[in-house]
């Protein structure tokens, strides 16, 4: 399933001039929101100063601009720009699209099964993170947008 919503969303991945690094980047910016350049480089697996060249190219491309954190003046956040949020969303759409239209072909008990089969997944995500402290927020954030 997952080979055939990237395969329908190849052609307008494929057109985005982004290295795998600027469009992970992005993505965590537009799902997550504002973070610190360290907060974004633990998210991506990266030192901060490589979050940071990251954030520089991601500006460059007017996706990201850093801007201070208005509760406390002293911290730097970076922030997706209208231009990621609508890219971001753009992706998204394409791929809802696909997966709405492959719903609506299942038959009720098909429907049925699917919807238990991903309350199963969900209870068990939730048991994880409860038993994996560290893992936490990613996991919560991830079931919230699930």
């Amino acid at each position: 399933m997952f080979a055939a919503l990237n395969r329908n969303a190849g052609p307008e991945l494929l057109s985005l001039d982004l290295t795998m690094g600027q469009f992970k980047a992005m993505a965590t910016l537009t799902t997550n929101g504002p973070q610190p350049v360290g907060e974004l480089g633990r998210r991506l697996g990266l030192s901060e100063p490589a979050a940071s060249l990251l954030v520089d190219k991601l500006a460059e491309l007017d996706l990201a601009v850093r801007e201070r954190d208005p509760q406390d003046g002293r911290r730097t956040l970076v922030t997706a720009t209208p231009a990621a949020d609508e890219l971001a969303a753009r992706l998204r759409e394409g791929r809802e699209e696909h997966i709405q239209a492959w719903l609506g072909a299942l038959t009720d008990d098909e429907l049925d099964g699917l919807t238990c089969g991903f309350l199963g997944l969900l209870r068990i995500a939730a048991q994880t993170a409860a038993q994996e402290p560290a893992a936490q927020p990613a996991t919560a954030t991830a079931v919230q947008h699930g």
